[in-house]
């Protein structure tokens, strides 16, 4: 007997990014092949949902001999969370793979990885110190400059001990002189809590508001460039098992890529390939695959760079990258010739390797 593959594809969650997840879900679970997936939709945010689809399903009931797996991608309802336990084949409804459709805190920092692994499900994507440390910039940036990646220099602001307005402006006044800055918080995705500072006095504004979003916030130079990004998969058959896709031009219409930019309809504009060099093109894809071994990412990640005339560098790793109609690494693979639903399936057999 043949039995399609259950995705579990977890998306929404409490995060701020949960409308894109929402989104980067809802576009996976309907691009999900119905011929070779069942697929259930859990949102994160009711627990209930995720525990009644997975937890109570251990151990899993072992397959019998002459069942074989049809392979591995399906269809859902609008999105209320869907157990699998009311699909078909309910007396096994165990997921045999969760798709991690999530995005920022909770999602893609290494949270919800932990609680599937212990309970002993593949999954999509980075394991749990991968994850974790791609999100948390400030740790990344310290990894990448002992791997020899080019990295924007910054000074760390903490909450708790956060210097007075006259200490602030000093210490950036010492460290950049009078160029602009860009602030963001070291944990956050999407550009949330970020701010481009033009005029030096608006800089303990911009740090106040990026310690709303997190304990730790970054102080960089801002360098003005061309802003480009490179997704990296795994491929057995590539080079040290990973395939660096083409190089990504990001045009955005505002100052730089925040979050309008990013998933505004018409917010951006993505020139694939970048128009760079290709010695530059070359670089990029090789600090991509850099910074995904560094960090310890699996499956797929994508890194997004500042490219100047003269220098590269590496902003930072998203570990889930964006799965909606305007994100990156769906169009990157399109033009290397792999379609969505094959990005899905790599992506899916990844997790089970």
């Amino acid at each position: 007997m043949l039995r399609k593959l259950r995705v579990a594809v977890l998306m929404g969650g409490s995060s701020n990014e949960r409308a894109v997840s929402l989104s980067t879900g809802k576009m996976i679970a309907e691009s999900l092949d119905p011929a070779k997936y069942q697929v259930a939709t859990i949102d994160t945010r009711d627990m209930l949902a995720l525990t009644a689809s997975i937890a109570t399903q251990i151990p899993p009931k072992a397959a019998k001999n002459d069942e074989k797996l049809e392979g591995i991608v399906t269809t859902v309802d609008e999105y209320p969370s869907q157990s699998l336990e009311s699909a078909e084949n309910s007396e096994n409804a165990r997921p045999d793979v969760v798709f991690i459709a999530l995005h920022g805190k909770g999602g893609e920092d290494g949270t919800i990885q932990g609680a599937l692994e212990l309970m002993g499900v593949p999954y999509t994507g980075s394991g749990v110190l991968a994850s974790a440390l791609a999100m948390d910039k400030r740790m990344a940036k310290r990894l990448f400059r002992s791997h020899d990646i080019p990295v924007i220099e910054e000074f760390i602001v903490q909450r708790s001990k956060r210097p007075d307005n006259d200490a602030l402006l000093a210490q950036a006044a010492q460290m950049f002189g009078e160029s602009a800055l860009f602030v963001k918080p070291s944990s956050e995705g999407s550009t949330f809590g970020c701010s481009l500072v033009l005029e030096r006095a608006e800089l303990p504004q911009a740090v106040e508001f990026a310690l709303k979003y997190d304990e730790y916030v970054l102080v960089e130079r801002y360098i003005k460039g061309m802003e480009i990004t490179v997704g990296v998969l795994e491929d057995p058959n590539a080079e040290e098992g990973l395939l660096a896709l083409p190089v990504v031009e990001i045009i955005p219409k505002n100052a730089y890529y925040d979050y309008e930019s990013k998933y505004a309809p018409n917010g951006s504009e993505h020139i694939i390939p970048a128009r760079i060099s290709a010695e530059s093109a070359a670089l990029a894809q090789e600090y991509a695959k850099r910074c995904h071994v560094a960090l310890g990412c699996k499956g797929m990640s994508r890194t997004d760079f500042i490219a100047t005339e003269t220098a590269l560098y590496a902003l930072e790793v998203n570990t889930i990258p964006g799965m909606t109609p305007t994100s990156l690494l769906p169009q990157a693979a399109e033009v290397a010739g792999i379609s969505f639903p094959e990005l899905l399936d790599r992506l899916i057999l990844s997790a089970l390797r």
